[in-house]
C-alpha cells in the first residue's frame, strides 16, 4: 500500500513539475500523436478521478465558459494581454479593456481559476497558450457563432426532443436551433439572409479545419486521378466549394498540373468569391445541388461537408443529381466524417450533435454511408481516412451497376 501512494504521489508531481513551465514543456513535445495523447489521457483520467460532487460541478458549470469567454473577446481583455509577452498590472488592463476595476478583479479571478490567464502576483496576469488562442480574430468569431448560434439550439435541445418525443430528428424543421431563432426557412436560406451570421458561419469552418491534415494528405491526387491530363481536361469540379479552400490547395500543390478547375455554390458565394478565385486559376458557377449536375466527364466531382445537413432522402436526390455528370472515368470524392461502430472520438460525436442541433443533420457510419451510395445507384470504392481525431474520410464513389 505504501508503494502505491508513493508511486502516485510522484507521479502527481510529475505532473505538476510540467506545469510551472508549460510553454517549456510543449516544446519539448516533438510529437504530435505523443501530444495528442497525453491530452486524452488526462482528460479521461480527471474523469475518472472525480467525486459525485466533482461531476456536477464540471457539468453544471460548463455554462459559464462560453460567455465569460466572449466578455474577455469583446472587451479586447484577451487581445490586450496577449499583445506582448509579459505581465500586466489590472490598472494597465483595466484601461486597455475598458472595464470597471472591481469588475475586472472578478472576470481576472475566473479566468485565471479556469486556467485562461496565469496569476503571476496580487496584481499582475499573463497570457497563456488560451489567451492567446482567443485573440485570434476568426477564433473570436467562432466564438460568436457558437453563442448566437449554436448554443441557443444546444440550450432549447431537451425540450426540442421531448416536443418530438425523443424521435430520431434527422430532416426535421424547424430544428432545435432554427425554432429559437425563430424562422420557418431552412438554416442555409437563413443564412444566405443574414450575411453577419454567414460571416461568423464562414470563420467557424476555417477555424474547425486549421491546422488539420487535408484528404491530399492521405491520397495522391496526381497519381490517382490525374494521369495524360491536358489544359482542357476538367480535373476537379468543387460542389459547394464555399470560397475555395481546397481547390486553392490543389493548385497549391500541383502548381504545374494541366487542367481546370471548376468551383460551384449558390450565387451570394460565388459574387463574393468569384475575382479571388479568377486569379488563383479557379473557374466559378453559380451551381444548385438540387439540379442535376451540367458538368459532364470531370475526373473528380469534390463535396465537403454537405451530406451531413441532410437526411438520407435528400442526400440520395443530390446524389442522384451529382451521378448525372459521371462517366466510368469519372469519380465521386465526397470528403465526410465516417464514425466507427465503436471508440468514436469525442470531436466525432460532437460534429453529429452540432450539425442535429443546427441543421437537423447526421454524421454516418461506413454501412450507412454505403447505403446511401447504392441507393443512388454508386458504388462505393475505397474510403480513406485522413484525419483519426475527427473522424475525417474521403469517400472515393462512381457508377455501380444501375
Amino acid at each position: 500500500m505504501r508503494s502505491n501512494t508513493i508511486q502516485y504521489e510522484a507521479l502527481a508531481e510529475q505532473i505538476e513539475s510540467l506545469l510551472r513551465d508549460p510553454e517549456s514543456t510543449i516544446a519539448q513535445i516533438k510529437d504530435e500523436v505523443t501530444r495528442r495523447r497525453l491530452i486524452e489521457a488526462g482528460r479521461k483520467l480527471s474523469v475518472s478521478l472525480e467525486r459525485p460532487r466533482e461531476t456536477l460541478r464540471r457539468i453544471g458549470y460548463a455554462h459559464l465558459q462560453l460567455p465569460l469567454s466572449l466578455v474577455g473577446v469583446e472587451t479586447k481583455l484577451f487581445s490586450a494581454s496577449a499583445s506582448e509577452p509579459r505581465p500586466f498590472s489590472i490598472a494597465e488592463l483595466t484601461e486597455r479593456a475598458g472595464v470597471d476595476k472591481n469588475l475586472l478583479k472578478r472576470l481576472l479571478r475566473y479566468y485565471q481559476a479556469t486556467d485562461i490567464l496565469a496569476q503571476n502576483d496580487d496584481d499582475t496576469y499573463q497570457s497563456t497558450n488560451v489567451t492567446r488562442a482567443l485573440s485570434n480574430d476568426d477564433h473570436a468569431n467562432s466564438l460568436r457563432w457558437t453563442h448566437k448560434i449554436t448554443a441557443q439550439g444546444a440550450l432549447n435541445l431537451p425540450s426540442w426532443l421531448q416536443t418530438h418525443q425523443y424521435s430520431d430528428p434527422v430532416g426535421i424543421l424547424p430544428t432545435a436551433w432554427s425554432s429559437v431563432v425563430p424562422t420557418d426557412k431552412h438554416p442555409y436560406e437563413w443564412l444566405a439572409d443574414n450575411p453577419w451570421a454567414l460571416k461568423l458561419a464562414q470563420a467557424h469552418m476555417r477555424v474547425q479545419r486549421e491546422g488539420r491534415p487535408l484528404f491530399f494528405d492521405a491520397l495522391d491526387f496526381q497519381q490517382r486521378f490525374a494521369q495524360n491530363t491536358t489544359s482542357e481536361t476538367l480535373l476537379f469540379v468543387d460542389v459547394g466549394g464555399s470560397t475555395g479552400p481546397q481547390s486553392r490547395v490543389l493548385r497549391q500543390r500541383f502548381p504545374d498540373l494541366p487542367g481546370r478547375v471548376l468551383l460551384q455554390d449558390r450565387p451570394e458565394v460565388i459574387e463574393q468569391a468569384k475575382a479571388d478565385l479568377a486569379a488563383a486559376r479557379i473557374e466559378a458557377e453559380v451551381y444548385d445541388i438540387f439540379t442535376p449536375q451540367p458538368i459532364k466527364g470531370a475526373r473528380t466531382y469534390y463535396t465537403r461537408n454537405i451530406f451531413h445537413a441532410w437526411g438520407d432522402a435528400t442526400c440520395v436526390e443530390i446524389l442522384i443529381n451529382a451521378k448525372a455528370g459521371l462517366t466510368d472515368q469519372s469519380v465521386l470524392l465526397i470528403d465526410e466524417i465516417v464514425l466507427p461502430e465503436r471508440d468514436t472520438t469525442a470531436q466525432g460525436a460532437q460534429h453529429d450533435i452540432e450539425v442535429m442541433i443546427c441543421v437537423g443533420g447526421i454524421e454516418r457510419t461506413k454501412a450507412q454511408w454505403e447505403n446511401l451510395l447504392n441507393s443512388a445507384g454508386l458504388k462505393m470504392q475505397e474510403v480513406v481516412n485522413y484525419d483519426t481525431d475527427f473522424e475525417d474520410s474521403v469517400i472515393i464513389a462512381g457508377l455501380g451497376l444501375n
